[in-house]
C-alpha cells in the first residue's frame, strides 16, 4: 500500500521492507503464471528523476506489491528481473528448446523443474512457388529443387525421380530406379525425403491408400493416421492420398509427429558396414540385437535400405538383393504376430510392418516357421531350432552369375537378459555373423559381456555399440507394442494379396474355407496344441474363434513321433496327442499361414476358417497339413467388427469354399 492510499484511508502503515533477493518467495498465483509461461503480474514502480550513479550501474527491477488477504495477513513482495533483451536467439537449430531457470515452489519450498517450451518446428524445407511446385491434374505433383531440400510427407504416395538423386529412410533414388511406392502414416516415425542439388522428382497417388484407410471403419487404431489438414497455401486434391508438411498448421491436431532420424553415430556405423560388403570376400551377416525400442528395427531397415540401393560407385549398376533373417515374433516386419521368417528384399523397405504383413511366397517370403506366442520364452529350444533352420536355408540358396551370396541382416527380439541372452549367445555361436551391434551404450554390462564372450572365438565377428534410438518424445497410443501388434494382425487378415489391396467389409461377412476333419478325406492331419493342452472335451471351444497355424509336414519326422490321434469332444476333432507339450520339427515343416477359426459345424464335421493365404499355397507339394494352436494373441479385434461398421447383413449366403483333402478345394 503506498503512502497516497494510507492518507486516503487514515491508516498510519509502515512501509514493509522488500524481500531480500537472496531468497525470494514467488507468490502462488505468480508460479502458476511462470508455469504456463505467461508473464508474472508487476507493478509500476515510481520512476527516479534524479538517480545516483549506483543506481544507474544498477539492473532495472520491478516488484509485486504487498496485498492484504481476506484475513488481514500481508502478502510478501517478490522481486522479478525484466528481460531487456526478449530476442530468441535465432542461432538455434531447429526445434530446439529454449532454457528456462528452476523455479521456487511457495508451497513445498523446493525448486520446480524449468519449463522447457519447444520452438515450433519447420519441417520441409522447400518455400513452394510456380517454378519449383507443379500439381498436376491426376493428383501428381512434380517438385524441383535446384538447392537441395527435405521433405516430409504425410500419407501415401509414390516417388519417381527425373533428375539427380534423392534419399529416403536409407534408400539412394535415381532416374534409373522405378517408382518406389511408401506408406507414412503419423502412428511411425515419418521418412525424410532429401534430394540434391538440381533434382525433379514427382510424387505419385497409391493406388492402394484407400483399402488401407477404410480399415478404419473396423477399427479406430486405423482412423486419423493420414493427411487430414489440406496445406496452407499450396494447391492439392481434396483426395489426395499425401500431403507435404511444411509448417505446424499443416499437421493434424493432436499428434505427436516424429521424423526418421539417424543419429550420426549411426551414419558413420552405416559407411562402415557398407564398406564392408564392398570389400569383404565372403557374404557379410549383420547381427543386430539390444533392450527393447533401442533402435534395432529402424537402424536394419536403414542399413536393409542402404544395401540394397548401393551400387558401388557405379551409377548404372543395378540393385543388389539382400536377406532378412525376421526373428522377432513380437514385432515381426514381414509377417503376422507370432512368426518368424527369412526374407530377400530386390527393393527398399519403405512402410511400416502393418502395410506389408505377407510377401509373395517363394520369390520374397522364402521360408517361415509358426513361433505361436510373441516371445521366445514360450519354447526358447523351438525358437532356437527355427532360427537356425532358417539360416540353414540362407546359405543353401543359390545365385548364378553372383561372386559371393548377398548379405544378410538378423533383427532380433529385445529380451537381452537372463535366458533371453542365453538365446542370443547361442544364436551368435551358431551363426557366426560378420559384426555384432549392439543397439545400447549404457548396458547392462551383464548383456554387453556375455555377447562378447559369445564372439571371442569366432575369429571373424567384430563387436560393436550403438546409441539408442531417441525415446523421449510423447508415445500415442497407437504407437504401443500391443496396438501395433493388433494393428499388423487385423491388416494380415483383410489383406486381399491377389489385388495388393485391402477389404474393408467385416470378417464375418467374409466367405470361409469349410474345411472337414472327419473322414477318411478329411482336409488336415490334425490339431496340435503347444504348451498347454486343453482337455479334449472342450477342444471346440478352446479353438473357436482364436487365431492358429497352418504348417505343412514334408515328412511325418516333422511329428517327433506324436502318432497317436484322439477324437475329441462331440464333434470328435482331430487332436494329436501331446502330453509332453513337443513343437513340430522345423526341418520337415514350414507355415503356409494363419488362419481364423470363424466356427465349428459339428453336424457338418467342417471348420470353418479365414486366411489371406492363396489356394496355390495350399495345393502346391505333397506334404499333409497340421493346425497349430499356441499363445497367439487374442483376436478380440474381429469380434467388433460388425458392430463398428453398423450393419446388420451377417453375410450368410454367397459363395462359399468347401475344402476337402489338403484344403483343396471342391
Amino acid at each position: 500500500m503506498n503512502n497516497k492510499r494510507r492518507k486516503l484511508e487514515g491508516v498510519d502503515i509502515p512501509p514493509k521492507a522488500p524481500a531480500s533477493p537472496a531468497t525470494p518467495v514467488m507468490s502462488a498465483f505468480a508460479a502458476r503464471q511462470q508455469l504456463w509461461g505467461a508473464p508474472s503480474p508487476v507493478a509500476k514502480t515510481p520512476v527516479n528523476e534524479n538517480p545516483t550513479p549506483a543506481q544507474k550501474d544498477s539492473t532495472p527491477a520491478k516488484t509485486i506489491s504487498t496485498r492484504r488477504n481476506k484475513r488481514g495477513a500481508a502478502k510478501e513482495q517478490v522481486s522479478t528481473p525484466v528481460n531487456e533483451d526478449p530476442t530468441p536467439d535465432l542461432n538455434r537449430e531447429r526445434g530446439d528448446s529454449i532454457p528456462a531457470s528452476p523455479i521456487l515452489s511457495p508451497v513445498l519450498g523446493t525448486l520446480i523443474p524449468p519449463v522447457v517450451r519447444e520452438r515450433q518446428p519447420q519441417y520441409s524445407s522447400l518455400k513452394p512457388h510456380k517454378k519449383n511446385y507443379q500439381q498436376k491434374p491426376d493428383g501428381c505433383v512434380a517438385l524441383r529443387t535446384p538447392d537441395g531440400e527435405r521433405l516430409v510427407i504425410l500419407g501415401s504416395y509414390g516417388i519417381g525421380v527425373h533428375q539427380g538423386e534423392a534419399t529416403i529412410a536409407g534408400a539412394q533414388l535415381t532416374p534409373l530406379d522405378p517408382v518406389q511406392w511408401i506408406h507414412a502414416p503419423h502412428c511411425h516415425a515419418l521418412p525424410v525425403l532429401r534430394t540434391s542439388e538440381d533434382t525433379v522428382v514427382e510424387l505419385h497417388p497409391h493406388p492402394a491408400a484407400d483399402g488401407l484407410r477404410q480399415l478404419a471403419k473396423l477399427n479406430p487404431a486405423f482412423g486419423k493416421l493420414w493427411n487430414e489438414v489440406p496445406t496452407q497455401g499450396v494447391p492439392s486434391k481434396k483426395d489426395s492420398t499425401f500431403q507435404i508438411l511444411f509448417s505446424p498448421e499443416d499437421v493434424p491436431k493432436k499428434v505427436a509427429l516424429q521424423e526418421l532420424v539417424s543419429p550420426p553415430e549411426w551414419n558413420k556405423k552405416l559407411a562402415s558396414l557398407i564398406a564392408t560388403k564392398r570389400k569383404g570376400a565372403l557374404s557379410p551377416i549383420f547381427f543386430l540385437c539390444g533392450p527393447k525400442s533401442s533402435g534395432k528395427s529402424t537402424f536394419g531397415k536403414l542399413l536393409a535400405n542402404r544395401l540394397i540401393t548401393d551400387r558401388a560407385g557405379n551409377k548404372n549398376a543395378p540393385w543388389s538383393p539382400i536377406y532378412i533373417l525376421d526373428i522377432d515374433p513380437g514385432q515381426p516386419e514381414f509377417g503376422p504376430p507370432g512368426v518368424i521368417s527369412l526374407v530377400k528384399l530386390t527393393s527398399p523397405n519403405l512402410q511400416p510392418p502393418f502395410c506389408h504383413p505377407t510377401l509373395e511366397p517363394v520369390t520374397s517370403m522364402i521360408r517361415s516357421h509358426a513361433i505361436a506366442a510373441v516371445t521366445p520364452a514360450l519354447d526358447p529350444e523351438h525358437f532356437i531350432e527355427c532360427v537356425m533352420d532358417l539360416f540353414t536355408t540362407y546359405q543353401t540358396q543359390t545365385h548364378p552369375g553372383e561372386e559371393k551370396k548377398p548379405p544378410m541382416v538378423v533383427n532380433t527380439p529385445g529380451w537381452i537378459q537372463g535366458l533371453g541372452l542365453d538365446i542370443l549367445s547361442d544364436l551368435v555361436k551358431g551363426i557366426k555373423p560378420t559384426e555384432v551391434v549392439y543397439m545400447s551404450t549404457e548396458g547392462p554390462e551383464e548383456t554387453i559381456s556375455g555377447l562378447q564372450a559369445a564372439i571371442s572365438f569366432i575369429p571373424t565377428t567384430t563387436f560393436s555399440t550403438l546409441p539408442s534410438q531417441n525415446t523421449t518424445e510423447i508415445i500415442s497410443p497407437s504407437r504401443i507394442p500391443s496396438s501395433l501388434r493388433t494393428m499388423q494382425a487385423m491388416s494380415y487378415f483383410h489383406l486381399l494379396p491377389s489385388l495388393s489391396t485391402w477389404n474393408s467389409t467385416p470378417l464375418s461377412h467374409a466367405p470361409p474355407w469349410r474345411v472337414r476333419y472327419t473322414g477318411p478325406d478329411r482336409g488336415f492331419r490334425g490339431i496340435l496344441c503347444y504348451d498347454y493342452q486343453p482337455s479334449p472335451r472342450i477342444l471346440a471351444e478352446a479353438i473357436n474363434g482364436m487365431v492358429l497355424a497352418l504348417v505343412k509336414i514334408s515328412n511325418l519326422a516333422a511329428l517327433r513321433g506324436l502318432d497317436n490321434i484322439i477324437e475329441a469332444g462331440s464333434g470328435k476333432l482331430p487332436l494329436i496327442d501331446n502330453p509332453m507339450g513337443k513343437s513340430l520339427d522345423p526341418k520337415f515343416s514350414e507355415l503356409v499361414g494363419l488362419v481364423l477359426v470363424r466356427g465349428v459345424d459339428e453336424r457338418r464335421g467342417e471348420l470353418q476358417l479365414l486366411t489371406p493365404v492363396g489356394m496355390g499355397a495350399v495345393e502346391k507339394g505333397e506334404g499333409r497339413l497340421v493346425l497349430v494352436m499356441g499363445k497367439f494373441d487374442t483376436p478380440s479385434w474381429c469380434y467388433s467388427e460388425e458392430l463398428l461398421h453398423g450393419s446388420q447383413n451377417r453375410g450368410a449366403g454367397g459363395k462359399v469354399w468347401r475344402v476337402r483333402r489338403d484344403l483343396g478345394r471342391s
